[in-house]
């Protein structure tokens, strides 16, 4: 999630490329209105397929914003005749976006008081200025507050920390471009990875499961964990290998301290902890406990109808009444922090699922899970495989939410013409939308990096192609099950 940074990470092709979208999305859509539709569809679904390649490319080329596109079913479904104007508003309304909702403002709450900061560093104190431990340090702080708050903000927060430790290991203020390049890609790899840790990670997340309910196949907070960690801790030690290889031949004896001095230094200046960020900390572990738990919890009486969604929003409202400790009745919130949040993910969420219910409406997704399904040759598991490649690498060149929103509804129509449940072919897409680590583009983490100065795009690149096949094999090898 993110709060003080662009929540949905955003790439596109810059101004030439949004030129592009302007003038393709149309002259596509109006073109394909002027063939007759494929044998086995209707004039509805064909007018639908029209407006999905328009939001496709709009979003891909980012010619406006990817949550403004998200409105276009809003405007379109009912002219088409692919549902009432109810029917089309319905999704935007989902209960999952009031699980963005309070996520988001429990990450804002965290922000505000600097609880993540505070964290990290103590998690990067502990590996004493040794290099290629204090990788590992980063890295796994990244990964930590990355499974709660916004990677585009972890990363955000500990790349300049990461840069001063490089700085402080080669002497002269020069950066070690070794250590620098490690340590910065260590952090944005490491936020990327852990956003896939729990549902509210990252916003792919979230849209996947709001799927998976639609179809009525919910998941559990504890079941996406479950699911995703095993991945998630796999793919942290092969980060942390690729990334460190030219630093186990080095020897750095003498800036250990220096770089322990870095850390240590910026930690102090937070001073010791204030009352808001215990209090924080306390509400924010009560609520994630009661995700993890919520299974057990719905056992006990009253309490038989908690959903996700309660708890997130029940968290956040408690925002509101806790005191912060400081004094003059100010709260942990207040509602000029709350309305900072990415409001824009919602309606991006909702334009997301309105199309999906459009092309179920209109007999569109079943059409093209017929045909995807009917391939010769190629099992379920190759159909898998082949939709996480293309997943990720269509996601290092758009937006992954974007990618993911267009990729599910198919994803969702293969499962009903092969008759497979929707959750072992829609969970490793959504896993693969999050892992694009190949190209500065490709993620907000990734472009922090590479902006540093630290990353040649020769080391990303091949980086980021070791971590793509790794992230391939893992989730087919354990999210297809």
């Amino acid at each position: 999630m993110n709060v003080a940074a662009p929540a949905v990470e955003e790439t596109g092709f810059g101004r030439i490329g949004r030129w592009v979208g302007l003038i393709l999305g149309p002259a596509l859509a109006c073109g394909l209105q002027a063939m007759p539709p494929p044998e086995g569809l209707s004039p509805e679904a064909w007018r639908l397929v029209s407006v999905a390649v328009l939001m496709v490319i709009w979003w891909v080329t980012e010619t406006i914003p990817i949550s403004a596109t998200a409105l276009i079913p809003l405007a379109a479904l009912p002219l088409i005749g692919a549902g009432s104007m109810r029917e089309a508003a319905a999704p935007y309304a989902d209960p999952i976006v009031f699980l963005f909702i309070g996520g988001f403002m429990l990450a804002a709450c965290v922000e505000r008081w600097r609880l993540h900061e505070r964290i990290a560093l103590s998690i990067a104190s502990t590996a004493g200025g040794r290099p290629v431990a204090l990788v590992a340090g980063f890295m796994i702080a990244s990964m930590l507050i990355s499974m709660w708050i916004s990677n585009t903000a972890t990363t955000l927060m500990l790349a300049p920390i990461a840069i001063g430790a490089a700085r402080a290991l080669s002497g002269g203020g020069k950066p070690d471009l070794a250590l620098g390049g490690a340590l910065t890609l260590g952090v944005a790899h490491a936020s990327t990875i852990g956003g896939i840790g729990t549902p509210i990670g990252t916003p792919t997340n979230l849209i996947a499961i709001g799927f998976f309910e639609r179809a009525g196949e919910p998941i559990a907070f504890s079941d996406w964990m479950l699911k995703a960690l095993p991945i998630m801790l796999l793919m942290m030690p092969l980060a942390w290998l690729v990334l460190c290889w030219p630093l186990f031949f080095r020897k750095t004896e003498g800036r250990s301290q220096a770089i322990a001095g870095v850390i240590k230094d910026a930690l102090a200046a937070l001073g010791p902890a204030t009352r808001p960020e215990i209090r924080i900390g306390i509400v924010f572990a009560v609520v994630a406990l009661m995700w993890m738990f919520r299974t057990e919890l719905v056992k006990l009486p009253g309490l038989s109808a908690l959903t996700d969604t309660g708890v997130a929003i029940i968290g956040a409202l408690a925002l509101f009444f806790v005191p912060s400790g400081r004094g003059n009745g100010e709260k942990l919130i207040n509602w000029q922090t709350a309305e900072k949040i990415p409001w824009g993910i919602a309606v991006l969420y909702g334009g997301g699922l309105a199309l999906a219910a459009g092309m179920e409406s209109t007999g569109l997704a079943a059409w093209l899970g017929e045909r995807i399904a009917g391939l010769d040759g190629l099992s379920t598991f190759g159909l898998v495989a082949v939709l996480v490649i293309a997943t990720i690498l269509i996601s290092e060149l758009a937006s992954n939410v974007a990618t993911l929103t267009s990729v599910l509804p198919i994803v969702a129509a293969v499962a009903a013409a092969t008759d497979t449940p929707l959750q072992p072919l829609a969970f490793p897409v959504a896993l693969a939308a999050s892992f694009a680590f190949m190209l500065p583009v490709a993620t907000a983490p990734n472009a922090i990096a590479y902006a540093s100065g630290m990353v040649n795009l020769r080391r990303m690149l091949a980086v980021g192609l070791a971590l793509n096949i790794g992230a391939v094999i893992l989730i087919m090898s354990l999210a297809t099950n």
